[in-house]
């Protein structure tokens, strides 16, 4: 495993099992982004995403917070860092299409930006005295980091627009039933829940989880032809793996296959 202590202002904990939790770590800011956060996260999800030991990711707040999103009132201002060809959310993209399971682990409020940053991984496990806060366009900021894509993906136009313009706390129940969020959790057990279906997936083939969530999330901007050919290369390049041929022994002898991500 990759070493992950150079944070300042992330708490990373790389598990022997392949999980990596990557705690957002300035409660005294409700773990608001400033200038340091914004760098070192595009730096956490390149590391996450070039260690192959590093098989699925729980994101999650420090103290009684998710991410409320921008600090503010942070001497050190810096947008989220971008090379001279990219927009300012480029960023969103690594997360998004992170070749690894992600799942949010939302502890606490989760407002504006860091309302963005849970949509952007795919799985979210929410605790019952968490906020979902769509805040933007009561500060007259126009919505950012990706959800104007990926709320409406998730929960469909018309309730996605409504949200956004209220800019109010999104009822939990209603989240869940949208597919805005998985599961409401007690406080004490939302990262618990994370952790354990980060678990299980670090346990899966790695590189077809990968080709599968590919798949997926193309699809949602392709037509059926398009999805028949990217399932067809997916196939092909699946074919000739590791834990294909270990998925298919163990079947064979009717026990449970070891997959090791290859």
């Amino acid at each position: 495993m990759s070493n992950y202590s150079d944070y300042k202002t992330l708490s990373i904990d790389a598990r022997a099992d392949g999980v990596v939790v990557v705690t957002l770590n300035r409660p005294d800011r409700l773990n608001a982004f400033d200038g340091v956060m914004r760098e070192e996260i595009r730096k956490m999800l390149r590391q996450i995403r070039d260690d192959d030991a590093a098989r699925a990711m729980v994101l999650t707040g420090a103290g009684r917070g998710f991410c409320s999103g921008a600090d503010l009132s942070a001497d050190d201002k810096r947008t989220w860092p971008t090379a001279s060809n990219e927009p300012r959310f480029a960023w969103c993209l690594e997360l998004l299409e992170m070749p690894k399971p992600t799942i949010a682990a939302i502890n606490g409020v989760a407002a504006g930006g860091g309302l963005g940053l849970a949509l952007l991984c795919d799985i979210r496990f929410c605790s019952e005295s968490a906020r979902l806060l769509p805040i933007w366009l009561k500060r007259a900021i126009h919505p950012d980091d990706l959800v104007t894509w990926t709320l409406p993906k998730l929960v469909g136009y018309g309730r996605a627009l409504n949200w956004l313009y209220l800019a109010e706390d999104i009822d939990l129940v209603e989240a869940r039933e949208a597919g805005l969020i998985q599961e409401i959790t007690a406080p004490n057990e939302v990262l618990d829940r994370a952790l354990v279906l980060a678990t299980k997936l670090a346990a899966g083939p790695t590189k077809h989880i990968a080709l599968a969530k590919q798949a997926v999330l193309k699809g949602l901007t392709r037509d059926p032809w398009d999805g028949a050919m990217l399932e067809s290369w997916g196939q092909d390049q699946a074919l000739d793996t590791e834990d294909r041929r270990e998925g298919v022994q163990a079947f064979l002898e009717k026990r449970a296959p070891r997959f090791v991500g290859r």
